[in-house]
């Protein structure tokens, strides 16, 4: 069978002669000639027209209208050819047994790769492209706390001379700050206005100059420290593939483990302990799903610093951080929701706390934040054209956003000034293998409309929301981080009362979404974190979390008498 259907494939070079009546001339002269024509054709249409008027002695002056009737000829009974051919394929494969068309798929296969081999431009892959998986499986292997502590070692070094940069920066700026205020009571008795002025540009220069020197010294640090980073990984990748015995890989293990004292429960520092009750809930009428829900109270930045411990006198990662590193390159993400400005840097508030925790360490497998915003605003540049453009045309499209937000258009506001500026509802997303329980940080562009009590569920932040629900649904990112009172600190106008308004509100469209969500993927369980601010009463918390029982549906335990 396979032999016949190999040959079968081969026949379909073979050509089959079809019958074309052609007429020329018109009234009593009119004749009519019947022409054998190969289908598919091997020559050109003029040369076999000409072929056809010689051998039936044709006259010359109907050959336009030969090579037009042969065109339009060929054509349909090509395709009519190669369909037959297509149908009589099927049906022979329809009746040929697995094992046969495994086979013929294979022998198919290795033709099209070699035929295709003998032309394509080989590479070899480049390290980009293999780090990853390298990373992935030293981390499972038991390489995997020697990893973490090399990591861990250079993050103490980058934090060392962070520590010192603003050290250095404080003491500066205080020394100007008192010359300041020395030099300002003197003026119009020994100094002028124009001294005040040059005192504070060489102020700003020492300033930058300090700056400069500080942020050159870090970043040839972090440059180095990644550069060993992959050169080690590699190294231990290739002496762990040729068997995790081999006296290298051991020898390279042991190299940087021995520097890691062992554990004393005497010697551990327990972290602050922080409010927090999870919950396991059924979504659906009918297909039920099972999710994890979290309730908690902390900073949102303590979810990405790192928590250091005390053992044998040493500072050590927290577990938190294996299972952000064992999880780095696999479909169960973490990510996070930071609200943010509608200017994408990290120059003020939150943003600049964010990026100084990100730059706390050495990012070693993806842009570091101030590389990956810089991506982030020419890709929005684009989208800022994209927007202007459907927005004068009224095109209803462009309501889907750069973060998939569904606000009007008309909120947009484009200018020569500031061509990227986001509107609310806008997200921006920024990878992250340094952080210590995030792998992703969903920046939320949000505006001082949510410190009122009139939010619903129509606000552009809750549907942003809606957006970065969808995206980590479809990009195997299982849990989620969300301020649940969509704001990252506590205000006068925030009472018990408020927060219950807001909470009820977010609760009820979250479970929404993530119905709606449901029929997107597959069974999965998922874990969503509905994060307050740090510093609320127990009553509060309480009062939440008996919210988030009555609207979820929390699944309550057997209890056998």
């Amino acid at each position: 069978m396979e032999e016949t259907l190999l040959f079968f494939f081969q026949k379909r070079i073979m050509t089959s002669i079809k019958e074309l009546e052609f007429k020329y001339g018109s009234g009593e002269k009119e004749k009519s000639v019947l022409l054998q024509v190969p289908i598919p054709l091997s020559v050109s249409v003029p040369e076999l027209g000409a072929r056809l008027l010689s051998q039936n002695k044709i006259p010359f002056y109907v050959k336009d209208d030969l090579n037009k009737a042969l065109e339009e000829f060929s054509r349909k009974e090509t395709t009519k050819y190669y369909d037959e051919l297509d149908r009589e394929a099927v049906e022979k494969i329809k009746k040929a047994s697995s094992e046969e068309i495994d086979e013929l798929v294979q022998k198919w296969t290795t033709a099209f790769k070699e035929e295709h081999m003998k032309y394509a431009k080989v590479e070899e892959p480049s390290e980009k492209a293999t780090f990853p998986e390298m990373y992935h499986r030293l981390i499972h292997s038991p390489a995997l706390e020697t990893l973490l502590n090399l990591e861990h070692s250079y993050a103490l070094s980058v934090g060392e001379l962070v520590q010192a940069r603003d050290q250095a920066l404080h003491e500066m700026q205080q020394r100007q700050s008192d010359e300041m205020e020395r030099a300002v009571p003197k003026v119009g008795i020994s100094l002028t206005d124009q001294d005040i002025n040059n005192m504070a540009t060489r102020h700003f220069t020492e300033t930058q100059n300090v700056t400069d020197y500080w942020d050159h010294k870090i970043s040839s640090l972090k440059e180095t420290q990644k550069r060993e980073f992959h050169e080690w990984v590699m190294k231990v990748h290739e002496d762990y593939q040729s068997g995790t015995g081999s006296p290298g890989y051991l020898q390279r293990v042991r190299a940087l483990s021995e520097a890691t004292p062992m554990e004393n429960d005497s010697d551990w520092t327990p972290q602050p302990q922080r409010m927090e009750e999870s919950f396991t809930i059924h979504l659906g009428s009918q297909l039920k799903l099972m999710h994890n829900l979290r309730l908690l109270s902390a900073d949102v930045l303590d979810l990405c610093r790192h928590k250091l411990n005390k053992v044998g006198g040493i500072v050590v990662p927290q577990p938190q951080r294996l299972q952000t590193a064992i999880s780095l390159y696999s479909n169960n993400l973490s990510g996070l929701v930071l609200l943010v400005d509608n200017r994408i840097n990290s120059y003020t508030g939150i943003k600049r706390e964010f990026a100084a925790v990100c730059q706390m360490s050495t990012e070693f497998h993806f842009e570091d934040i101030d590389q990956a915003l810089e991506i982030i605003r020419e890709q929005g540049v684009r989208v800022a054209e994209w927007r202007a453009a459907n927005s004068s045309q009224g095109d209803s499209s462009s309501q889907s956003s750069s973060g998939k937000s569904n606000g009007s258009p008309s909120e947009y506001s484009q200018t020569k000034k500031n061509p990227i500026t986001l509107k609310t509802g806008d997200f921006y997303i920024t990878r992250h293998s340094n952080l210590s329980e995030v792998h992703l940080v969903f920046h939320l562009v949000v505006d001082d409309t949510l410190r009122s009590a009139d939010v619903n569920s129509r606000h552009p932040t809750i549907l942003g929301l809606r957006n970065i629900l969808r995206v980590a649904h479809e990009h195997d990112v299982c849990t989620v981080t969300i301020p649940l009172l969509l704001v990252h600190e506590m205000s006068e106008e925030m009472t018990i009362q408020w927060c219950l308004k807001r909470a009820e509100l977010m609760f009820k469209c979250i479970k929404g979404f993530m119905i709606e969500m449901a029929s997107l993927v597959g069974d999965e369980t998922r874990t969503v974190q509905f994060l307050v601010p740090k510093g609320i009463s127990e009553e509060l918390f309480s009062s939440l979390s008996n919210l988030l029982s009555a609207i979820f549906r929390v699944s309550n335990p057997v209890v056998l008498k």
